[in-house]
């Protein structure tokens, strides 16, 4: 702003000497003369504003997720704790269309201090918005990398093969497309292709270790679409797909409704139950390191959770996450039960 006291000084200076020594009759002269200079200074800030170029923000978090596992009867085995710890941003300027993320995970599991995994991923996303049938529309493409390392121990069997670590790079595409139909319906698809390039490490009590290679995938899709009752209250409902492939691990494929209501309140606190409700069994193949089936089961994975947001200020938040999964496994023909609980914290801040 110092740098137009000078430019605004002068500006007066120049009017109000013109203005002290002109008659009535010059008044028009005056003010097209005003009206020329703010003209001026109008684009003087307009070119300082583009040298100066728009601002970044950072949208950073941290937090920490926990899986719980227990039998039917709700005795924890051992190792069924898991704790992650994480850590990540995302990074965007005023008026652009990319916007860019990273975050950093580690996960501890209880009892077994030689489990060991971590987990950085970074991506970018470009949206380009433009009208359909003269609304809003947008499309978006994100771009991603993810490391996941694990190591499971000492452990090994003197018969077969047990995996002692895994590591995998994956390779994310996700496009995206967006519809405003009114104020109150607005509709989205979004699809998840994500390539896995995945070594699997094994070893046998006396044998010689050994590494095997293999490309895998995981896509995730949905599409649907949310209705707002009023700037309170909201209903989002989703068809989502899910199909995993793991050479020498898993193949899954899921289908669910993901339905999920949002209510806010007058200071912003917003409140999210949701259920991912399962709309046929999950079908799952389980897989040795020869990639022969040892085991097919067929899974109902609906689940029921909460999630909230609190605005400390407008910078600041506190963001929660529970949700309860009690399985149900058919395995030749016999009905298993385990009970899943999955629990967030997560503190939010804008720079």
């Amino acid at each position: 702003m110092k740098k137009y006291v000078p430019l605004l000084l002068a500006t007066l200076m120049s009017l109000g000497l013109s203005t002290a020594y002109a008659d009535e009759s010059s008044d028009e002269s005056v003010s097209a003369s005003y009206e020329a200079e703010i003209a001026k200074l109008n684009q003087k800030l307009s070119e300082l504003k583009k040298n100066t170029g728009d601002k970044w923000h950072v949208d950073s978090y941290i937090g920490s997720e926990q899986e719980r596992d227990h039998d039917k009867d709700w005795h924890l085995a051992v190792g069924s704790i898991a704790t992650s710890p994480y850590i990540g941003a995302f990074i965007y300027q005023d008026n652009s269309a990319w916007l860019y993320d990273l975050q950093f995970l580690k996960t501890y599991v209880d009892r077994n201090h030689a489990y060991n995994r971590t987990r950085f991923q970074f991506g970018v996303t470009r949206s380009f918005p433009f009208k359909l049938a003269d609304k809003d529309a947008g499309f978006k493409l994100r771009l991603g990398y993810r490391n996941d390392n694990w190591h499971y121990g000492p452990k090994v069997s003197a018969t077969a093969l047990t995996r002692t670590a895994e590591e995998r790079h994956e390779y994310w595409v996700k496009p995206s497309f967006s519809y405003k139909y009114s104020d109150n319906l607005s509709f989205l698809a979004s699809f998840s292709f994500r390539f896995l390039d995945r070594r699997l490490d094994y070893a046998q009590q006396n044998k010689p270790n050994v590494s095997k290679s293999d490309w895998g995938h995981i896509n995730e899709h949905f599409a649907g679409g949310t209705y707002r009752f009023n700037a309170k209250n909201a209903l989002t409902l989703y068809y989502l797909n899910i199909n995993e492939k793991f050479v020498n691990t898993l193949y899954n494929k899921e289908h669910f409704l993901w339905a999920m209501y949002n209510y806010k309140f007058d200071n912003g606190f917003r409140v999210i139950p949701y259920t991912r409700f399962s709309l046929k069994h999950a079908k799952q193949s389980f897989r040795n390191s020869d990639n022969i089936q040892t085991v097919f089961r067929e899974k109902n994975r609906s689940r029921y959770g909460f999630q909230s947001i609190y605005p400390f200020t407008r910078q600041t938040s506190l963001f929660t996450d529970f949700y309860y999964r009690p399985e149900k496994m058919w395995e030749k023909g016999v009905r298993k039960r385990n009970q899943f609980i999955f629990m967030a914290l997560e503190l939010r801040h804008n720079f």
